[in-house]
């Protein structure tokens, strides 16, 4: 009997390790248009039958390895980088038992059109990588967000359920490489935090200061307030905060309808956001946002971003200059 139980370990052990061993793999290099490598990148490969994420870098020299992967059908995602490379995607990528598949990625670039040292993301990433600790407390025990964050998109947003009219306009906007942005007129870049840029928070017990490096602006978000019951419309409205436990949640109102959302949709006055700000831990900054705007969307936009603490980076100086010569130019030149 003794004999018999052993014998059917080593059977299960042997089942098992064949199993794991038949597993399939996914692995490839990521390149820019030019065919340099893309370090130190996230990749996302998801199983379709399952909705089941597997994540990894990409190493110095660019290539990717995701293992153990079952046998189905897979999507694989390079999230957008900074604000040099627009998200890849390719799906239909179908495993086998044993096999190994190639999928290589090539970028392609957005809005900065691969200005060289114009977008420092992975850079300030990596360089802080691995900062460990609780988050730090307010004096009544609220979380604290004051630091210097290293901002990031929506690395994997949902679909924006847009109007015609929005559809059309956010379209041509990617196709011109967004040469008519507010910020290349020295306007403000951005309705509410949400691009790879660096961020100063400043908390008081009354009073959330976002500032960034990258507009002539500065976003403030009153504590424990009210909205003005007839607000004067501005380019990022007028916020106010409450805590939902240690949650922070902004509500934003008041907008005029000359600001761009992320990825260059437009939207009305009838614009609405909340965002929920949570800090897990001492290097990680979490946001949830909901946008709403029945002028624009058929229903709430939702995204989600995960930012993470610079803490030896510190603003420049911003100099907009209004002789913008790049929006005279044709697109891509």
């Amino acid at each position: 009997m003794k004999w018999r139980v052993i014998a059917i370990v080593l059977m299960m052990s042997v089942s098992i390790a064949f199993a794991q061993g038949a597993q399939g793999t996914i692995m490839g290099t990521v390149t820019d248009p030019t065919g340099n490598v893309v370090s130190d990148t996230r990749i996302q490969v998801k199983r379709v039958s399952t909705g089941t994420v597997y994540k990894t870098e990409t190493s110095r020299n660019g290539t990717f390895k995701v293992t153990g992967l079952p046998a189905g059908t897979y999507e694989l995602l390079v999230p957008t980088i900074g604000f040099t490379f627009r998200p890849y995607e390719k799906k239909d990528l179908r495993v086998q038992s044993g096999q190994t598949l190639r999928a290589d990625a090539r970028l392609e670039y957005s809005g900065n059109l691969g200005t060289v040292g114009d977008d420092t993301f992975l850079t300030i990433r990596n360089r802080y990588a691995g900062l460990k600790g609780p988050a730090p407390r307010m004096p009544d025990g609220k979380p604290d967000f004051s630091g210097t964050w290293n901002g990031s998109e929506d690395p994997s947003a949902e679909q924006a359920a847009t109007l015609p009219w929005a559809s059309a306009l956010q379209k041509e906007r990617v196709q011109n490489h967004f040469k008519d942005g507010p910020s290349g007129f020295c306007l403000p870049g951005e309705v509410f935090p949400s691009s790879p840029l660096v961020y100063k928070f400043v908390q008081t017990p009354k009073l959330l200061l976002q500032l960034v490096e990258d507009e002539p602006n500065f976003r403030q978000v009153f504590l424990n307030g009210t909205h003005p019951k007839d607000p004067d419309p501005t380019w990022k409205g007028h916020s106010i905060g409450k805590w939902e436990g240690n949650t922070l949640v902004v509500d934003t109102v008041g907008f005029n309808d000359k600001g761009w959302l992320t990825d260059g949709f437009p939207h009305t006055e009838k614009l609405h956001v909340v965002e929920r700000y949570r800090r897990p831990d001492l290097a990680h900054l979490v946001i949830d946002v909901m946008i709403e705007d029945p002028g624009t969307f058929t229903k709430p936009w939702n995204l989600h971003m995960t930012w993470e603490l610079a803490p030896g980076e510190e603003l420049i100086e911003y100099i907009c200059s209004e002789n913008n010569r790049y929006r005279s130019l044709p697109a891509g030149k």
